[in-house]
């Protein structure tokens, strides 16, 4: 029940040398991916041309991609709030947008500048098929073209507020929408109509790939269509009311986001889950908290290691695994270091026990190898030697790109740091904390 220290990139494990106990596999629950001091603000959401994924941010820069959007980093530094967010065709790249015009391009999304000298606020960013361009709108009609983008004309003469904008596959067009659901059609996108009889605002307009269709979507989920888009249905049973709408390329599918990050999925757009929703109950954040805990405990050399005898440790409850001379308990113990900081820093540690992969049983768990949205306070699990089931549990501290680290309990017999590459074989996925 014991392993040595191994390799920062990658665990390699002797035969029957696991860490933590195992039981048999689990049901797989799919939900939101993180935690925070208060309830997350999402506004929008993009698809991928075919709807095998999708990605979308908060108002914090916190970025959720899923399915054949490549995670590639977060928004940070950024004054305002991050109120957009734009995939190419095929997932490789993302650009967001702040309320105040600051760009941040990832993956195959060519940087080409930031919005300036405009009124309002900015509302919304689109990009090209390859990223090769993309346009951004301000809250009073202000359009911004870059690279391949072609600038057509601004909205004017609409009541209330601009609320999005949508650029076709190759920049020769886009639509706008204002709040009361008048919308604007440059170059390719043809005009088809405007929304009418709807409750709320209209918050979001998406253009297919070649213009001849558009979808808008209002804050209580009224969904409308237009041209090549087929209506599909509208949300219900949301929280946060509905904050944006993405069409496929073709307009056979479509996804809408409520601002509680809960994703609606249509058509051909394949439903991957939800993004975090936070938590309502407010208090310190729940992420930086167990960061700091899971660090105190590794620098903590009274109990940051096993003492009294093989698998003597602290963390294990005084009800499991047997006794240690010294009044700890002996068991393998990184699941149950790993509730230890959950609970601890406040987080539910309702579906955890002593065995690692309980982590599946927390209602948050999300499986995946590329650890999709993964944030710092995360528990990341994994499996060895071909086993269906997770062997080995740590607690996330930091996040850069494809570099993670954790902290993990009954690592070469003590708490220590571990490094390593997200999409390694051996990970199974994780679990996010919730209050």
């Amino acid at each position: 029940m014991r392993h040595p220290r191994t390799s920062a990139l990658r665990r390699r494990f002797i035969a029957g040398a696991v860490c933590c106990a195992v039981a048999t596999a689990v049901p797989v629950t799919v939900g939101a991916s993180t935690a925070s001091a208060a309830t997350n603000d999402y506004r929008t959401v993009s698809v991928t041309a075919d709807g095998s994924g999708y990605v979308l941010t908060n108002t914090r820069g916190g970025t959720y991609a899923f399915g054949a959007v490549r995670y590639r980093g977060n928004p940070v530094g950024f004054s305002g709030d991050i109120v957009g967010v734009s995939t190419t065709a095929d997932g490789s790249g993302y650009a967001a947008i702040s309320s105040k015009g600051q760009v941040y391009a990832y993956g195959s999304v060519a940087y080409r500048g930031n919005p300036a000298g405009f009124a309002g606020d900015i509302v919304g960013i689109s990009v090209t098929a390859n990223g090769s361009g993309y346009a951004a709108i301000s809250s009073t009609g202000q359009v911004y073209a870059y690279g391949s983008v072609q600038y057509r004309g601004n909205p004017v003469g609409y009541s209330g507020r601009i609320a999005g904008i949508s650029a076709t596959a190759d920049g020769s067009g886009y639509a706008a929408i204002s709040s009361t659901g008048q919308v604007y059609a440059y170059g390719t996108v043809r005009y088809r109509g405007n929304p009418t009889g709807f409750t709320g605002q209209i918050v979001g307009v998406s253009a297919t790939a070649d213009g001849s269709g558009y979808a808008a979507v209002s804050s209580i989920g009224q969904v409308y269509a237009y041209g090549t888009v087929v209506h599909r249905g509208n949300p219900a049973g949301f929280t946060g009311g509905i904050a944006g709408i993405s069409v496929t390329g073709n307009g056979s599918g479509y996804a809408a986001v409520s601002g509680t990050g809960q994703i609606y999925a249509y058509g051909t757009v394949a439903y991957r889950g939800n993004a975090d929703p936070g938590s309502p109950s407010g208090g310190s954040d729940l992420r930086a908290t167990i960061v700091a805990k899971a660090r105190a405990e590794a620098g903590n050399p009274a109990r940051n290691r096993e003492i009294g005898g093989p698998n003597c440790n602290y963390y294990t409850p005084a009800d499991r695994g047997t006794a240690c001379s010294n009044g700890w308990r002996a068991q393998a113990w990184c699941a149950d270091f790993a509730r230890w900081i959950w609970s601890q820093s406040g987080a539910r540690t309702n579906g955890l026990n002593s065995l690692a992969n309980s982590i599946q049983n927390t209602g948050t768990w999300r499986s995946g190898k590329d650890l999709n949205g993964v944030q710092p306070g995360d528990l990341v699990g994994w499996k060895f030697g071909g086993s269906t089931s997770d062997d080995h549990v740590g607690v996330v501290v930091t996040v850069n790109g494809n570099s993670i680290t954790t902290i993990d309990g009954n690592y070469g017999n003590a708490v220590k740091t571990h490094p390593f590459t997200r999409g390694t074989s051996d990970i199974s996925g994780y679990a996010t904390p919730a209050r």
